[in-house]
């Protein structure tokens, strides 16, 4: 297979272009090809849908068109290439698969060649490389703000690797060739003034130099009409180069340019510049830096502000802040040009120089004796600010702890600026702008590695690669760290590492080389936390994934997390993280309410925190509150389900799902198997009703296996349930009748007879239809009895129902007529719509059979709003599935009626292929089939009905199986 992003998006399979639908996969597709062996969440797959502001039925649609794209992709190739899971969905791409890929590997070949100067192997890739585009990256698709972030790094990739071209082209005495495409290109990019140079050497170079004049007078122009600056260091060498009839000017050569406004070297030691080294294997940050430049460097409009601009860089330990300073003012210093004082105020350690010791070191570095530096720390602030007037100077502060550390350090004369660095939040600083410093991202993560070590080791190893990434989670030390020990140790794979990072409870002990250490990095913020901080950050990491609900904190730390708002107690010691950057608070829930964040190896830490610190059993107290809030909302989301208005219910769920799949699974694996099997029971009606059957299973196994370890046979039947009827969901009536016998036998066997009563309901469900409709009636028949006698009203409406469907599939249709009337009688009396819309439509279809009509009809007209009432859209599916079916029941081979059927049978259609629920498209299809043959149109009836042929014997449904045979015959086939 091949995948293409490099101009339109296409997957290309042995048999050509393969269908991905419109926009919407499409752009599912680019984001999970970006991103390609890595899951990609949903919240940033509805981000990219639509803009940020997604609709309420945004996760459904996400996994509508994300099952379309598995289905196809899958049946184009071997293996299951598209999955989901908890952390969003994962494309498995293959080496050379993926242009974008080979683009980024044929670059870095180009360019190692062009490092070894062996210009001709340079010039083939690069080549290689631009060939693979067909057009714009992503073409067709809507460019949000996250695609095109994305986009825009593609094409200045593309320019860059151009332009690199072009050089080594030059290099090789190939300029006339190169004339026309660089004419092209500064056309396009007028503001691109490496292209200029190149456009002017290979004019010169062919013996135009009046040519290069003009092409130095355009680019001139270009540069002060639109930005009002003067061509940089490299174009003035150019033109020089013409202008002197050098032959050969080197078009590489790039000299540091020189400081506009700085005056003459004075007495006082003007300019100065005390930055920390460039950091040479820097990556990314270019919107952030951008944005902080720009703040840094404002225009000076009369009238405008005299504040001293400043800027906070702030984030969580080991992403890089420091770096990220360091690197913008170097690229500043030519707009201060008159110095750049830097100072380290050690924020996170217990022992910090006073303002006053500061100040003096900085009033030295300008020039000022040490015998005229004043005594109080007033008077040394306001000599600083005094020999800063007038002066163009950035001051660096890094690493601050408190805004009290730094005010007297604050320059106070116009044209100076202020870059700070700080884990905390720093928002009590007038005026200053706080800019968060977020972890790398994968792109920028893999480059970040490849640069420290050698990129060809991560190229052969993309599976390891993927995983030291993931575990790394962005945190530019984690990468430092585990860059350096592949470097440390040539012969080892990188496949070495990535299994050493696996294990959660060792990888922080295996981010260390030398100097660098990720652990102690984190616990210079965690020592500095006030006691119940410390202990709110420990118990934290006891959490399954780093995201949390806003009433976790309290459930961790006393219990009382029944309330929607914690007490501001727990607030107050929640903002202490939040200010530390120790917790991020960037998000809300559905209901507006916030959601917190904890960096995967900030969890690691504190994991490890709280196994040292707290006892066994208080963290097993701990776990077991959020376990017990969880269970508590969950019911009551569930409960409030089948009724109308539920909406805030649903979006709740929707939005909480993935958290609900983890903590189930790891309340399981950490031993709390009575609450991981109630909290997986209270979920099942859940995922029948919202389709999660992944998940639903997935939950399940992990139930069961804890329930196996543990030897208790009640909750082995509950999970073998649970898996039967996720089974069934699925299509897979065999296995999922092996787990109900299992299960049934055992709740049968420990006396759970309501337990038993309901595992036979749904096992009548799951097999009426798969041929063995006799055997469903014998369960159901059992569970009406059981839970009749339990007086379990729901239990019985349920019973009933399941039984009168059997009766339908043993065309016992006269019986089914007589017990769904009963089981309407009993809904009604229960009053809950979903109920009473489930025995209504089954009633409807028992009638259609019986010729009852306009029953079916009456029946089905109150069906379908209680079903579009709790948004259940299986439901509204199969109800308007039966209003197609009784349309063409009423009037056989009637074309007026076919044709009104095909409109509720299309409908239908659509929804079951978005939940991926294959029995009723398998039914829409055979009555669709029928609704063809009744207007003449042989070719889509025989189309349909054999869509559903094919789908009937896939789910071993005979008895629709033999229907449609007859009606294939029928036709002529």
């Amino acid at each position: 297979m091949e995948f293409r992003t490099l101009g339109r998006v296409e997957a290309i399979g042995v048999n050509g272009t393969i269908p991905l639908g419109g926009p919407k996969p499409r752009t599912i597709l680019a984001a999970l090809l970006v991103s390609a062996n890595t899951p990609v969440t949903m919240d940033r797959l509805c981000d990219l849908l639509w803009a940020g502001n997604p609709p309420a039925s945004a996760h459904a649609n996400v996994r509508s068109y994300a099952a379309r794209l598995r289905r196809t992709l899958n049946a184009a190739s071997e293996g299951d290439r598209l999955s989901p899971g908890h952390q969003g969905y994962l494309l498995r791409v293959q080496q050379g698969e993926l242009d974008l890929q080979s683009f980024h590997e044929l670059v870095a070949r180009g360019r190692a060649a062009m490092a070894r100067g062996d210009h001709g192997s340079a010039a083939e890739g690069l080549r290689a490389a631009l060939d693979l585009w067909r057009g714009a990256a992503f073409d067709g698709l809507a460019h949000h703000d996250a695609l095109q972030m994305e986009v825009s790094r593609l094409d200045e990739s593309r320019l860059s690797v151009f332009e690199d071209y072009a050089a080594v082209r030059l290099a090789l005495g190939q300029h006339e060739e190169l004339v026309p495409a660089l004419q092209a290109q500064t056309a396009v990019h007028p503001l691109r003034e490496r292209l200029w140079v190149l456009l002017m050497t290979a004019q010169h170079r062919c013996g135009r130099p009046a040519d290069a004049l003009r092409s130095y007078a355009r680019a001139r122009r270009a540069l002060r009409d639109e930005l009002g600056l003067d061509p940089g260091a490299e174009l003035r060498q150019a033109h020089q180069a013409v202008l002197a009839r050098d032959p050969s000017p080197d078009v590489r050569s790039s000299p540091a340019p020189a400081r506009r406004g700085a005056g003459p070297r004075s007495a006082g030691g003007w300019p100065i510049c005390q930055l920390p080294t460039g950091i040479p294997d820097f990556v990314g940050r270019e919107p952030l830096l951008a944005l902080a430049a720009a703040l840094l460097t404002p225009s000076r409009a009369e009238g405008s502000s005299t504040a001293v601009p400043t800027v906070i860089l702030t984030g969580l330990p080991g992403v890089g802040k420091t770096a990220a300073a360091t690197h913008l003012a170097h690229r500043l210093r030519d707009a201060f040009p008159d110095g750049q004082l830097y100072v380290e105020l050690d924020g996170a350690r217990a022992e910090r120089r006073t303002s006053a010791a500061v100040l003096a070191d900085l009033l030295l570095s300008i020039g000022v004796p040490g015998s005229a530096i004043p005594e109080a720390e007033s008077q040394r602030a306001a000599l600083f600010r005094s020999k800063l007037a007038g002066r163009r100077v950035l001051v660096v502060l890094d690493n601050v702890l408190a805004p009290s550390q730094i005010r007297p350090l604050l320059p106070g004369g116009d044209g100076c600026a202020v870059l700070i660095t700080s884990r905390a939040r720093l928002t009590a600083l007038p005026g200053a702008h706080l800019l968060d410093v977020e972890p790398l991202d994968h792109t920028d993560g893999r480059t970040l590695l490849d640069r420290i070590a050698d990129a060809r080791r991560f190229a052969t190893e993309p599976e390891a690669t993927e995983r030291l990434l993931a575990d790394c989670a962005g945190l530019p030390l984690a990468l430092r760290v585990a860059g350096a020990r592949l470097v440390g140790h040539p012969h080892r794979p990188v496949r070495w590492l990535a299994d050493r990072l696996a294990d959660e409870q060792r990888r922080l002990g295996e981010l260390r080389a030398g100097d660098l250490a990720v652990r102690a990095c984190v616990a210079t913020a965690y020592h500095g936390l006030a006691p119940d901080a410390a202990r709110l950050f420990r118990a934290l990491g006891l959490l399954p994934i780093g995201e949390f609900a806003h009433w976790t904190p309290a459930a961790l730390l006393s219990g009382e997390a029944e309330h929607e708002e914690p007490d501001d107690r727990v607030d107050d010691i929640l903002d202490t993280l939040v200010h530390a950057n120790l917790v991020r608070a960037d998000r809300t829930d559905p209901a507006g309410r916030p959601r917190y964040r904890m960096h995967d190896l900030l969890r690691a830490y504190a994991a490890e925190r709280a196994a040292e610190e707290e006892s066994p059993a208080r963290q097993r107290e701990m776990v077991a509150r959020v376990l017990d809030g969880w269970l508590r909302r969950v019911r009551a989301a569930g409960e409030k389900l089948v009724h109308a208005g539920a909406d805030a219910q649903i979006a709740w769920l929707e939005y909480e799902r993935s958290s609900l799949v983890a903590t189930v699974e790891s309340a399981a694996r950490s031993g709390h198997g009575e609450r991981a099997s109630q909290l997986a029971a209270a979920l099942d009606d859940i995922c029948h009703l919202r389709n999660w059957w992944d998940d639903w299973e997935r939950m399940a196994r992990a139930v069961l296996a804890r329930a196996s370890a543990d030897g208790d046979r009640r909750r082995i039947a509950m999970a073998q349930g649970s898996l039967a009827r996720a089974g069934a969901g699925r299509g897979r009536a065999a296995q999922a009748l092996r787990w109900f016998r299992s299960a049934i036998e055992q709740a049968d066997a420990l006396g759970e007879r309501r337990q038993a009563a309901y595992l036979r309901v749904y096992c009548s469900f799951a097999i009426a239809d798969r041929g063995m409709a006799e055997e469903a009636c014998a369960d159901a028949s059992a569970a009406v009895s059981a839970l009749c006698a339990l007086g379990d009203l729901h239990g019985a409406v349920l019973a009933l129902r399941s039984l009168g469907s059997a009766l339908f599939c043993g065309h016992r249709e006269a019986e089914a007529e007589r017990i769904l009337k009963r089981a309407l009688k009993a809904a009604e009396r229960l009053g809950q719509p979903l109920a009473l819309a489930d025995v209504l439509q089954a009633l409807a279809v028992t009638e259609i059979a019986l010729g009852r009509y306009r029953s079916a009809a009456r029946h089905l007209e109150r069906a379908l709003p209680h079903y579009r009432g709790v948004r259940h859209r299986p439901g509204e599916a199969y109800a308007l599935l039966t209003i197609g079916r009784l349309r063409l029941a009423q009037y056989p081979g009637d074309p007026e009626r076919a044709a009104a059927a095909l409109g509720p049978l299309t409908q239908a259609a659509k929804v079951f292929s978005e939940l991926g629920e294959d029995r009723g498209e398998a039914l829409t299809a055979f009555m669709r089939g029928r609704a063809y043959a009744a207007l003449g149109d042989r070719e889509r009836a025989r189309g349909s009905f054999g869509a559903a042929l094919t789908a009937f014997r896939q789910l071993r449904m005979p008895d629709w199986e033999k229907r449609t045979r007859h009606a294939l015959d029928s036709l002529g086939r």
